[in-house]
């Protein structure tokens, strides 16, 4: 069953425990070269240097984004640095930080930031197709040897969530979960910090530490169409932002705008960037959007703000 934006707002709960982010450091001082707060301010200090991050949700996803960070270098004529992003948590703790000047998140990842103190604003969110809307799904999914049919049935299971700090492999599947009558017991949680999609869907489809659990829509489809896993529900969930710091210069953030929201694939190719695999089956551009498109996160948070510690920051 696909569930809409506007349902989802309404599922009655769910987000995620993420801990760490009182430990933020404080936005380092600008150097001589951006000390002025209306020529903007730069994480490496420089502004001949970007530095870009990606949440680790997947193995080699900085390999992945790659050219996404080249495409950015030939766009603004600077260096583009990745950010080493060990977990989710670095990422947010990294843009709250203002160590971090553009970064490609999820949707919750970009709540959690906000609520961090990050100042940041999304410049678009990513399209999986032609034609198609900001938007992918959280999958639910099981181990074709299962005897449920219903998320109802993942009652006293054990759950293989992504980890605590994934959109579409926590926060949404959990709001589904308690949607569907499903209180789901700590013990019965399985989600490691650092852990991915990829390897999620994997855990499943092997069936030994869980027989259900979630994943995104472009690790989980190959699996179900293989036939080594069952597909049980699927949501729709706000596109993946790419985020920029408010902080920099506004001349630096209209270029970043112009040429990154509304883009396809040609967009890349345009400019002499090669396309990887990874960009040509599950990323066809960035669709433009506003703050306001996050608000079914903040929605969704503040119905269950007395249950999930990171919603209430």
């Amino acid at each position: 069953m696909t569930i809409d934006l506007k349902r989802l707002a309404g599922f009655g709960a769910a987000a995620l425990l993420i801990t760490g982010l009182a430990g933020c450091s404080t936005t380092p001082a600008a150097s001589d070269d951006n000390a002025s707060a209306s020529e903007g301010t730069f994480a490496s200090g420089s502004s001949d240097k970007l530095v870009f991050a990606t949440l680790p949700d997947h193995e080699g996803a900085d390999q992945d984004a790659q050219p996404i960070a080249d495409w950015i270098a030939e766009m603004t004529g600077k260096d583009v640095e990745f950010f080493p992003a060990t977990d989710y948590t670095a990422v947010v703790q990294g843009l709250a930080s203002g160590q971090i000047d553009i970064a490609q998140i999820s949707a919750f990842t970009y709540y959690q930031s906000q609520a961090a103190g990050a100042e940041i604003e999304p410049i678009g969110a990513q399209i999986t197709e032609e034609g198609a809307e900001p938007g992918y799904y959280s999958v639910a999914l099981a181990n074709p040897a299962w005897d449920g049919e219903t998320l109802a049935d993942f009652a006293d299971e054990p759950i293989c969530f992504v980890n605590p700090t994934s959109t579409s492999g926590f926060a949404v599947p959990m709001g589904g979960l308690i949607g569907a009558g499903v209180d789901v017991a700590d013990e019965n949680i399985i989600a490691p910090e650092g852990g991915s999609h990829d390897l999620n869907a994997a855990k499943v489809a092997e069936g030994v530490e869980c027989q259900v659990g979630f994943a995104q829509d472009i690790d989980a489809d190959p699996l179900i169409e293989s036939g080594a896993l069952v597909e049980v529900d699927r949501v729709i969930v706000p596109a993946a932002p790419i985020v920029m710091q408010a902080a920099l210069p506004q001349e630096l953030k209209d270029l970043l705008t112009e040429n990154i929201a509304d883009s396809t694939q040609a967009s890349l190719t345009d400019a002499g960037i090669e396309l990887n695999e990874f960009l040509t089956d599950g990323w066809f551009g960035f669709g433009k959007v506003d703050d306001g498109y996050y608000d079914v996160i903040r929605d969704l948070c503040t119905e269950v703000a007395d249950k999930v510690e990171a919603c209430q920051a």
